[in-house]
């Protein structure tokens, strides 16, 4: 049974590496910081009128 997890595991690490490779999967962590300049909610703040 551990066998069959761990190679579940394992098919699945190397989906994310190979999808990560190509560009299908964004490896990117939720908690960078944001660039406010892109946030649509801020961009009254940079307007330069």
């Amino acid at each position: 049974m551990s066998y069959v997890i761990g190679g579940a595991a394992a098919i699945f690490l190397l989906a994310l590496a190979v999808g990560g490779l190509t560009g299908r999967v964004r490896l990117n962590s939720c908690c960078s910081i944001a660039d406010p300049r892109r946030d649509k909610r801020m961009a009254s703040a940079y307007d330069d009128h």
